[in-house]
């Protein structure tokens, strides 16, 4: 199972799981203050509506994956890393 199919996994996955959910926000958040990057910022960057990026920080809703990956190069960060949790070193199998 390549990367990408792995974070799609988890991100679908993450829709019925709160605990996932949770993390995902926790990350995005971290990520979004550390870049300095406002709720109102990002929505206006990905055409969505601030409400929205507020549900992904606080865990209510998760973002499709499309706005991870503009999330993750607008703050220069792996997406799967955003997304998973897992850095790209835990990701890939050993052989």
């Amino acid at each position: 199972m390549g990367r990408h199919s792995q974070t799609i996994g988890h991100l679908e996955r993450s829709q019925d799981d709160n605990a996932l959910r949770r993390a995902i926000a926790a990350r995005l958040d971290r990520a979004m203050q550390k870049g300095n990057i406002s709720s109102a910022k990002a929505a206006d960057l990905l055409d969505v509506s601030e409400d929205d990026v507020l549900y992904w920080r606080r865990g209510i809703t998760v973002p499709p994956l499309h706005a991870f990956n503009r999330i993750a190069k607008a703050l220069d960060l792996d997406v799967h890393w955003l997304c998973t949790g897992q850095s790209q070193q835990q990701a890939q199998p050993v052989v």
